[in-house]
C-alpha cells in the first residue's frame, strides 16, 4: 500500500532525511567512515539494531565502498556513491539471495534448462528455443543506448563478483553441477529474463485453443443437431464479461465511431488442416508449463489488481495507490523487494527508489521514488496471431525452404539447434550428453521473416507435396527496450517523465497506475497493439478473425499492416494503435481509477469485440481475454467506502485488498438457495431431490 505523501513512507524516509543532511561525496577516501554513520542512521530508521544488520563492502569492481542494510524482514537497503555501484550491488544481493532462481530463469527462457535439470526438461527446451526469446534479446542488445548497456554490465559484474567469492547455492549439489557448468552472468542473460517475464504476461496461444475447441463444437453439432457456432460464441465462449465494470467510463463513446451493424466475429470456415495441426501442437505445448498457461488464455483465475485514489478522497490529502500484482505463488517469490540509493551527482538528484524487482533484471519494476509511485496489472491485449502456412519443400532433403505468399515463395531462415542435458551420474559431476532431435522435431528452427521473425511451431507433411504448417507472429520476437522504461521511472520526477518511460514499453502489455507528490493520479495502457489488415481496411475480419488461426497465404487479408505512422519509441516494424487511442486517463473526475485485468473501456460488453469502429476508420480491437469478477467487486467496495467515509485511508484500501468475497457467488447464491428449497418440496424432480439429499451438498 503506497501513499505518495512522503510521511506515509516514513520508515524509509527517515533514512533519506538523515542522509540528505550529509555532505555530497566529493572525497571518496572519506566514504568508509561516512558509511559507518549511514549504517547507524539506517539501522535505526529501518527497525533498530536488533532487527537489522549492516555490511560495508569493499569489493573489486565497485567504484567506492558500498553499504547494505537488511531490515528485520530481510529487505536489502543499498547505499552507494554512484549509479554504477547501485546496479553492481543489486546484482550482488540478487545473486546472494536468488542465484539458483536466476539461473533457472535464464535457462528456461533460453531453451537450455535440460543442461541444469536433466533430460525431463528437453521438451521445454525444444519449444522455448523454437520460439526464440534469447534470439530476440540478442537483437535488443544492439538497440539499447550506451548508458543502459553500462547499467546492465554493472549489474552482471555484481552477480559475477558474488559468484567468484562464494560457493554455489545448495541446489547445485543434488544436480551434480559445479561452478564449471554455471556460466558467468551477462547483460544478455538479463535481457533474456526480462523478455521472458514480459512474454509470460502477454504471449497467448488462445488462437490454437479456440480453433481446437470450435472444431470439436462443429463435430458435435453435426452429430447432435445443434448450431455449433451459436453454442460456441453465444454460450460457452462468450466475450461479454460476467460483470460490466470498466476502468474508464466514457472513453469508448468519445473515441469510437458508429458500431458495425452485422456481427462479424464468427469464422467463415475453419480449415481442417488448421484444426489438426492445432490439436497436435496443443498436445505438445501442454507439457510445457509456460505454454500451457499461454494456451489457457484466461485471466479469470489468476491476475492482478490496482486502484489509485486522488488526494481529494483521502484523509491525508495525498493520492493513495493500492497494487496487488499476483502473478503466481512460487517458491521463491517472483518478486524481490529492494531499496536503492546512490549519491550520483550528475542527474540533478540522487537515485532513491524502493519497490520490487525481478531477480535477474537490473531495476525496480514497481515501486516509489521520492516523487512518484507506480504499479501495474496485466492487460491481455491480443498481440499474438497464429497462421496456417503453405510450405515449399526441397525434394532432395524433404525439408521446408519457403512459405507461399500470394503464390510466391518467400525463403525461411533455418537455424540448426543442438540440445544438451545433465546426466547426473554419481561421482561424475558436470556430465552433459547431446540429445538427438530430427530437423522437424526441434533440431532445426524455421523462422518466417514476414511474421516479425516468428517461428514455425508445427509441420504436417503427411499430404506432401502439399505441406502445411503453423507459424506464430508476436510483438516480442524482435528488438524492444523495456529496461529503458524501468531506468527512466527509477528517476522520474513527474508525469512527463513517466510518460517518456512509457514510450519504450511496447512488449508485455500492462495497465500502469501512477501517483505523485504533486497530487496527480493516472492510468496508462502500454504495449504495441498491432493493426490487422482486414480490421483496418474492411472494418471486419476477413475469413477467420484474429482470435483463431488465420490464413498465411494472403487468400484473406490477415496480415499485420507495415508501419506507416511510427509512434514515439516504436521498434516494431508494423503499424500499431496510436498512443492517443490507447486507454488512459489523468486525474479522472470521479477521483479514482481501478483495474483488475478487466476490459478497460468496454469493447467486449456487447459480446462482439469487432463491433466498434475507430473514429478514423478501422475496428477498435484489443482482445477478448479479460477478467471481470475482481474489478466488479473492487468497484463495489471502493464506491461503498467512499460513500460511507468520504475520505479514505491506506487502512481502508488495505481492507478492500483483503476482501475475499466472490462476486459470482453473491450473484448465484439466491438461485442456489431457491433450488435447494424447491428440492425439498413434494413432487420435486428426482435428480434435484437426490442432489439436495446428498450430505455433502
Amino acid at each position: 500500500m503506497l501513499d505518495s505523501n512522503q510521511g506515509a513512507r516514513r520508515r524509509r524516509h527517515r533514512v533519506v532525511a538523515a542522509l540528505s543532511a550529509l555532505p555530497v561525496l566529493a572525497a571518496l577516501p572519506a566514504l568508509a567512515a561516512l558509511l559507518q554513520i549511514i549504517a547507524l542512521v539506517a539501522m535505526a530508521a529501518v527497525g533498530g539494531a536488533r532487527a537489522a544488520r549492516a555490511d560495508t563492502l569493499h569489493l573489486s569492481g565497485l567504484q567506492a565502498p558500498a553499504q547494505v542494510v537488511r531490515d528485520g524482514e530481510g529487505v536489502p537497503h543499498i547505499y552507494t556513491a554512484t549509479d554504477h555501484d547501485a546496479a553492481f550491488m543489486l546484482g550482488w544481493v540478487h545473486a546472494q539471495d536468488r542465484f539458483f532462481q536466476m539461473d533457472t530463469l535464464r535457462r528456461v527462457f533460453s531453451g537450455t534448462l535440460a543442461e541444469l535439470l536433466g533430460e525431463a526438461a528437453l521438451a521445454s527446451d525444444v519449444q522455448l528455443r523454437t520460439l526464440g526469446l534469447r534470439r530476440a534479446a540478442e537483437e535488443s542488445m544492439a538497440k539499447y543506448p550506451a548508458a543502459t548497456l553500462a547499467w546492465l554490465q554493472a549489474y552482471a559484474d555484481g552477480v559475477n563478483a558474488y559468484l567468484a567469492a562464494n560457493p554455489l547455492p545448495p541446489e547445485y549439489g543434488p544436480l551434480l553441477l559445479t561452478r564449471a557448468s554455471v556460466p558467468d552472468w551477462s547483460p544478455l542473460d538479463s535481457l533474456t529474463v526480462a523478455k521472458g517475464l514480459a512474454f509470460q504476461l502477454s504471449f497467448d496461444l488462445g488462437d490454437i485453443d479456440r480453433t481446437v475447441a470450435l472444431a470439436a463444437f462443429v463435430t458435435a453439432g453435426q452429430a447432435k443437431g445443434f448450431d455449433p457456432v451459436a453454442a460456441f460464441f453465444d454460450d460457452v465462449n462468450r466475450d461479454a464479461p460476467f460483470d460490466p465494470t470498466i476502468s474508464i467510463p466514457g472513453w469508448l463513446e468519445a473515441r469510437a465511431a458508429a458500431p458495425v451493424t452485422a456481427p462479424a466475429r464468427r469464422p467463415a470456415a475453419l480449415a481442417p488442416e488448421a484444426a489438426a495441426l492445432a490439436a497436435a501442437y496443443r498436445e505438445k505445448a501442454m507439457r510445457v508449463p509456460l505454454l500451457a498457461d499461454a494456451l489457457r488464455h484466461s485471466h479469470s483465475f489468476t491476475g492482478s489488481n490496482w486502484w489509485v485514489v486522488s488526494g481529494a478522497l483521502s484523509q491525508s490529502g495525498h493520492p493513495l495507490l493500492a497494487n496487488d500484482p499476483h502473478l503466481s505463488l512460487s517458491t521463491p517469490s517472483v518478486f524481490y523487494e529492494v531499496h536503492l540509493l546512490s549519491f550520483a551527482s550528475g542527474h540533478g538528484h540522487s537515485l532513491d527508489v524502493s519497490g520490487v524487482s525481478f531477480p535477474g533484471t537490473p531495476a525496480v519494476v514497481l515501486g516509489c521514488n521520492l516523487r512518484i509511485c507506480w504499479g501495474a496489472t496485466t492487460n491481455p491485449m491480443d498481440v499474438t496471431d497464429v497462421y496456417l502456412e503453405k510450405l515449399v519443400v526441397n525434394p532432395q532433403t524433404g525439408l521446408p525452404t519457403a512459405t507461399l505468399f500470394e503464390g510466391k515463395a518467400e525463403p525461411l531462415v533455418a537455424i540448426p539447434q543442438t540440445y544438451r542435458f545433465n546426466l547426473m551420474v554419481p561421482g561424475h559431476p558436470d556430465m552433459l550428453s547431446v540429445a538427438g532431435f530430427g530437423p522437424l522435431e526441434g533440431g532445426l528452427t524455421l523462422v518466417v521473416p514476414r511474421r516479425n521473425n516468428g517461428p514455425i511451431v508445427a509441420v504436417d507433411a503427411s499430404h506432401a507435396p502439399s505441406v502445411s504448417a503453423l507459424s506464430v507472429q508476436y510483438t516480442g520476437w524482435r528488438d524492444t527496450r523495456e529496461i529503458d522504461s524501468l531506468l527512466i521511472w527509477q528517476r522520474a520526477a513527474n508525469l512527463d517523465d513517466f510518460k517518456r518511460g512509457l514510450e519504450y514499453f511496447h512488449f508485455g502489455s500492462q495497465n500502469w497506475s501512477y501517483a505523485d507528490v504533486d497530487g496527480n493520479i493516472a492510468y496508462f495502457t502500454s504495449g504495441a497493439q498491432p493493426l490487422r489488415e482486414d480490421l483496418q481496411t474492411l472494418d471486419r475480419p476477413d475469413g477467420t478473425p484474429p482470435t483463431f488461426i488465420r490464413d498465411g497465404t494472403h487468400q484473406f487479408k490477415n496480415e499485420w499492416l507495415p508501419v506507416a505512422h511510427p509512434q514515439p519509441g516504436q521498434q516494431l516494424a508494423y503499424e500499431i494503435l496510436p498512443v492517443a487511442e490507447m486507454p488512459q486517463v489523468v486525474n479522472p473526475a470521479q477521483g479514482y481509477v481501478l483495474t483488475a485485468n478487466n476490459d478497460p473501456i468496454g469493447t467486449t460488453l456487447d459480446n462482439d469485440v469487432f463491433h466498434k469502429l475507430r473514429a478514423g476508420g478501422g475496428v477498435y480491437y484489443f482482445g477478448t481475454d479479460y477478467s471481470s469478477l475482481r474489478a466488479g467487486q473492487i468497484s463495489r467496495l471502493l464506491t461503498a467506502a467512499i460513500a460511507a467515509k468520504g475520505k479514505l485511508t491506506a487502512a481502508d484500501l488495505e481492507t478492500i485488498q483483503h476482501n475475499n468475497q466472490l462476486l459470482d457467488a453473491a450473484f448465484f447464491r439466491p438461485y442456489i438457495v431457491a433450488a435447494l428449497a424447491n428440492a425439498g418440496r413434494t413432487g420435486a424432480p428426482g435428480p434435484l431431490a437426490a442432489l439436495a439429499a446428498d450430505p455433502q451438498v
